[in-house]
This record gives C-alpha cells, structure tokens and sequence, in this order.
C-alpha cells in the first residue's frame, strides 16, 4: 500500500457501496459494554461516541467531527488532549492513516476530524487487532458493530488496494 505524505485514497461510489455491504451487525450499548470485558472498542461518530459514554462504555479510541449528520454541530466539543486531523469528504487521507494507526498501537484516545470521519473505519479495520469491536452510526438506524477478523481484514486490504490514489505533493 503506497503511504506517501500528501497522499489521499479516493472512495469512488462503487467502492461506497461496496464499504455498505461490509456493514457490520446492529448492536445495543449493552452488548458493547459486554464486548468491552473481553474487546478492546472503537468508536467511530459522534452519536455513537456519545451513547457508548452515556451507556458507560469508554471506546480505546474515539473518532469524530464534532457534527451530526454532516451539518448539524454536535453535542461534542472540542477536547484538550485530542488529536486532530483533516480529512475531506470522499477521501481517507495519508495522515489519517498514520495517525489511526499511531493511536492504536499506543494509548489510543480521541481524534476529532475536520471534514468526514465515517471513512476512518476503513483505516481503523485495517490497522486493528484481531477481536477488537468497531462501533459506528448508521444515521437514522441505530448503532453498528463490526468485530475484526482476519476475513474483514482481507476485505478492507483489498478495498484499499482498489482505491484510486491522489497524490497532492
């Protein structure tokens, strides 16, 4: 996978509907504070972050825009001690990729987003351990969960692999 600063990897719509059919299980704040005794949890989305904290469910790493559905500011607000990241809509940028996978092999924490953060699941599957639980929203529906195996891990590798890249250097 070519990771050269100033790189973004495009996500065309095939390749959306594609993320789509990967979707993962929906899930109940309850069953991810279940997962969490054997998991480690990963929250993508505001909303979602939002519930697990409410549900007493604290996610290794946390990634959100501060937004609702795109628009809407959040309930969220800025916190000290985030890492923080641009990533515009359609892309999964080179440093977003490095700095999900920095987090997860340290101390994780939260990244706030300027622009979208849905994509990062694809990054965060891609640099996660085995049995780790990936939350995010699916607007309008309810919260998803996607355990990491290896054949997830395969599918997002092979994804990536199929993204177009831009290199803005």
């Amino acid at each position: 996978m070519q990771l050269r600063s100033g790189n973004e990897f495009l996500v065309g719509s095939d390749l959306r509907e594609n993320i789509a059919n990967y979707s993962g299980k929906l899930c109940t704040p309850s069953e991810v504070r279940a997962m969490s005794a054997k998991s480690r949890i990963i929250s993508v989305g505001d909303v979602t972050t939002d519930i697990l904290h409410r549900n007493g469910v604290h996610p290794f790493l946390e990634v959100v825009d501060l937004r609702t559905k795109r628009n809407l500011p959040g309930e969220f607000r800025s916190q000290a001690g985030s890492e923080h990241v641009r990533n515009p809509p359609g892309v999964i940028t080179h440093d977003m990729f490095l700095l999900i996978e920095r987090m997860l092999s340290g101390n994780g924490g939260r990244i706030e987003v300027d622009g979208e953060e849905d994509l990062a699941v694809i990054p965060i599957i891609f640099y996660s351990d085995i049995n780790t639980v990936v939350t995010y929203g699916v607007p309008d529906v309810g919260m998803a969960c996607i355990k990491v195996d290896e054949a997830i891990k395969d599918e997002v590798k092979a994804l990536i692999e199929r993204m177009e890249i831009r290199c803005q250097n």
